[in-house]
């Protein structure tokens, strides 16, 4: 890997040059079991799967795109995780500049009359995550291409409605 590989993956974009990725999907059918097309098969555009980022790997490019060492970025990251754990346990919603909110999540069910309301009514919580707008200009980064076997013509629609150029199932969102 280059040296600016890194950087350039994490933050091409927002350096001036706009990287576009790529995300390719084939066609999977399904049975319906239920609704108004029960017992039908229907087509469905899937992703395939992405190359994921370990968290070792996550380290060494931190690292190497700042004045931090590997085990700097380690630390801080497990104090950051740690931080984060304590402050949502209180019931603290925590902000992390550009990358988003984080904040505990508990929702009650609905009941029919107001002395059936308590804890028991509770549903379990959970963690929910908000991005911020730094990290949603990386969807208008992305395109799709749907590999498409049953395709007969050389056009395909795209997200938007109009026919892709190349008629190669690509389109950008």
């Amino acid at each position: 890997m280059e040296p600016d590989e890194p950087v350039r993956r994490l933050f091409g974009s927002f350096h001036g040059s706009k990287t576009e990725q790529m995300i390719q999907y084939t066609v999977k059918e399904r049975r319906m079991k239920v609704g108004k097309h029960a017992g039908k098969t229907m087509y469905y555009a899937e992703a395939q799967k992405s190359k994921v980022i370990d968290f070792e790997e996550v380290i060494r490019d931190v690292a190497e795109m700042s004045s931090l060492t590997t085990g700097d970025v380690r630390n801080a990251v497990d104090r950051l995780a740690y931080y984060l754990k304590r402050e949502l346990a209180e019931g603290n919603t925590v902000r992390l500049g550009q990358i988003g909110t984080f904040r505990l999540y508990a929702p009650g069910r609905f009941m029919e009359h107001p002395e059936e309301v308590n804890a028991t009514t509770i549903k379990g919580a959970k963690i929910q995550f908000i991005q911020n707008r730094h990290l949603r200009e990386a969807s208008s980064l992305i395109k799709v291409a749907v590999d498409n076997p049953y395709l007969t013509k050389k056009k395909d629609l795209t997200a938007t409605g109009t026919e892709s150029a190349e008629g190669d199932g690509s389109s950008g969102l």
